[in-house]
């Protein structure tokens, strides 16, 4: 009986011990536990809305390259490939992880081109091209620039240089497809005798898709052209209205085409307009590297002696992305 009261004293006296050691335990584990289960937690998308109206809902297995793969309690697993899925609603159960993933800053993409053809002959000619682009889109808005250059000659006598720059910042709203955007552009073109023309603008535009392999949009703005002639004119200022539509379709695979036409109608001169459209197509050749075809189309209504209305120039580039 002596025995047993002294065991019974030690569990009394170790008891505390025992019940702080198991309580620090149970607290621990409420605190990791629910945190390795929120990571854990399977990214569920609530709807997958498609190009042609339909929707999915189900489990998203794998959103990687042109591909989707989806567990749907329907009809199973499927994939689906990503320029066909319109838009994507993702549940609450979204994992912490890729929120995360979502919360990462855009990356700007960058990419520079040049060409140069030369001839010889009973005519020498030479040209060379050079572009510029860069862009950061995210969800909510996009910021891009863009810089071109172009200088030809025949029988050594140059007979064309141009240069021109853009920048522009777009902000979407209404569930993201529409947009107003800001731009600035300003050109140079030597033999239609403008020494420089500076347009800032501003407008709205609507995104009817904008998907991998299919993009279309619609703008409608409205600016100031301020143009300084080269000689003998006197600086011309008017109101433009700026429409513009730019398409962009996957073809083959991995090439695309992109056709893009605005549109300059003066307010202030009526009658009087611009044109420029640019046809493209890019095959793209590794990761890095892309051929580029490009047809350039500039029409002016209003064109002075000796300069043409219509001048238009093929250019092929190699473009290298970064």
């Amino acid at each position: 009986m002596k025995l047993l009261k002294q065991k019974y004293e030690m569990r009394l006296r170790n008891s505390p011990k025992i019940m702080g050691k198991y309580s620090c335990l149970f607290i621990i584990s409420l605190i990791v536990v629910p945190l390795i289960t929120s990571l854990a937690v399977p990214l569920y998308a609530t709807e997958v809305y498609l190009n042609n109206g339909d929707r999915i809902s189900g489990r998203i297995v794998s959103d990687e390259g042109e591909r989707l793969k989806l567990e749907s309690p329907v009809i199973g697993s499927v994939e689906i490939p990503r320029e066909k899925v319109k838009e994507i609603l993702y549940a609450k159960s979204v994992s912490a992880a890729a929120v995360k993933e979502k919360e990462k800053p855009a990356k700007w993409t960058r990419s520079i081109s040049a060409g140069y053809n030369k001839s010889n002959g009973n005519t020498k000619s030479s040209n060379f091209s050079v572009r510029l682009l860069m862009d950061r889109k995210t969800d909510a808005d996009e910021f891009s620039m863009k810089s071109d250059g172009y200088y030809s000659s025949a029988n050594n006598k140059m007979d064309a240089q141009k240069w021109s720059g853009m920048l522009r910042y777009a902000y979407r709203f209404q569930e993201k497809s529409w947009y107003n955007f800001y731009k600035i552009e300003n050109d140079h073109d030597r033999f239609a005798n403008i020494e420089y023309r500076i347009i800032p603008s501003t407008g709205l535009g609507y995104w009817f898709f904008d998907t991998p392999g299919f993009k279309a949009l619609a703008e409608f703005g409205v600016g100031f052209e301020h143009t300084r002639f080269r000689k003998e004119e006197p600086d011309q200022n008017e109101t433009v209205l700026i429409p513009r539509v730019f398409l962009e379709k996957k073809v083959f695979s991995r090439s695309k085409v992109t056709q893009d036409i605005s549109v300059y109608p003066s307010l202030t001169e009526f009658g009087e307009y611009r044109l420029h459209s640019e046809t493209s197509l890019v095959n793209p050749l590794n990761e890095k590297l892309s051929l580029c075809f490009s047809f350039i189309d500039d029409y002016y209504s209003d064109s002075a002696e000796p300069a043409k209305k219509n001048d238009s120039r093929f250019i092929s580039t190699l473009r290298y992305s970064f």
